[in-house]
């Protein structure tokens, strides 16, 4: 739990959703896009998805903090803590987001080495991004089942 109590996240409905998304919106992901495409973040989505895409970490897939990769773990909080909190606080169409993102995947390689840094950094390190990528992970689910029924 941490000195800093247990992290309660904003839980906002499934339904909400169905806001549809603003020309504001657009900008905002289209801002973000250009975050993820500055160079020393695209090195680490590309290496993201040439050698991890679909895998689960485990502890034998930590990343140790000396590790020429463990800036590509520092990249992906970056970009995937700030639309976790912009979708959290309502700034940005959750929607949108899902559609253009798929942060379940990150997350769930991820997961070992932020649990590992919450440890020292305490239970609201990454949460956003934690929370986002459970969102999107039940999003998911939800949109499959529609295509199948």
């Amino acid at each position: 739990m941490g000195s800093w109590g247990p992290v309660e996240p904003l839980i906002v409905g499934f339904e909400e959703m169905t806001k549809k998304p603003s020309w504001q919106d657009a900008d905002l992901l289209l801002r973000i896009d250009d975050l993820a495409a500055r160079p020393e973040t695209r090195v680490a989505l590309d290496w993201f998805r040439k050698n991890h895409l679909g895998v689960r970490g485990t502890s034998e897939t930590l990343i140790p903090r000396e590790a020429p990769e463990y800036e590509y773990v520092q990249r992906f909080l970056e970009l995937f803590e700030t639309l976790g909190t912009l979708v959290k606080l309502g700034v940005l169409n959750e929607e949108l987001v899902h559609e253009r993102w798929m942060t379940r995947a990150p997350w769930d390689f991820l997961q070992p080495t932020i649990r590992r840094e919450r440890l020292s950094s305490g239970p609201a390190y990454a949460s956003n991004f934690e929370w986002l990528a459970e969102r999107n992970r039940r999003w998911s689910q939800r949109r499959s089942r529609r295509r199948v029924g």
